[in-house]
């Protein structure tokens, strides 16, 4: 219980240095160590700082400068990994954004085949945020399969299903066409286990052609090009964080 209450109090503080800008997180190492780091004109060499303390730091005579939360809508192509390494020898979605754009993590993942809506955010615990189940919030699709749409019992998904030992929450489904051999299906997930609509509509015989994200949460998609970013404008997104119930501001990290 004491772990649990340190975690909740204290961040690290190589992660609050290098998310500034500052500098990299190995050589935030080295200026705490080193002392020039300062808390109240004072040498801080802890590796734990309280989230209300983070606004009295320095940095070799300049205060640390704190980021705002910030939120950007990614259009994702195909052929892009959401991973920040290319270990599978892949071409990664950070490979493709902007240069000028500052350090930032994904909300969720899209695989190397689906494409769409994929969120970004230089702020971590909005990203735990969203994505956290308990919070449920909808992932909408358009998706494109071949197959017997007969066999599909979508009574029996939004109760929620059990494929291979995986239990998968409700999924809700709407036919857009019945008159093509090919269907439009648009799906709504209040979760994202990985390759969730791949193996729920292989389970039922469908194969799918296309497979892209059109909303995640409060946030659409619109009319943004191919592996380009959107920013939410800061008055918007404030309202839109209250609206969602993110409080937790003050602990950026």
């Amino acid at each position: 219980m004491q772990q649990t209450n340190l975690k909740n109090r204290f961040i690290r503080l190589v992660k609050v240095i290098s998310h500034s800008g500052y500098c990299s997180r190995r050589e935030a190492e080295g200026l705490i160590t080193s002392g020039k780091v300062l808390l109240n004109g004072n040498p801080y060499k802890e590796f734990l700082i309280q989230p209300e303390e983070i606004k009295k730091l320095s940095i070799n005579g300049k205060k640390l400068s704190i980021q705002k939360t910030r939120l950007w809508c990614f259009n994702k192509s195909t052929g892009l990994i959401c991973s920040n390494s290319n270990q599978y020898d892949k071409k990664t979605i950070f490979e493709v954004l902007p240069s000028l754009l500052p350090r930032v993590v994904t909300v969720g993942r899209l695989d190397i085949n689906s494409e769409g809506l994929l969120l970004l955010t230089n702020n971590p615990s909005l990203s735990s945020f969203l994505e956290h189940p308990r919070n449920s919030f909808i992932r909408i699709y358009n998706v494109i399969v071949r197959g017997e749409i007969n066999q599909l019992n979508i009574g029996e998904l939004e109760k929620g299903i059990v494929i291979d030992g995986i239990k998968y929450n409700k999924v809700k489904i709407k036919i857009l066409n019945n008159e093509s051999k090919i269907k439009i299906l648009r799906i709504t997930l209040v979760e994202g286990k990985n390759r969730e609509i791949r193996k729920i509509l292989k389970y039922y015989g469908l194969k799918v052609i296309k497979l892209k994200r059109i909303q995640y949460g409060p946030f659409k998609i619109k009319s943004i090009e191919k592996n380009k970013v959107e920013e939410i404008e800061n008055c918007n997104l404030i309202k839109i964080l209250e609206n969602i119930g993110f409080k937790n501001e003050d602990n950026f990290w």
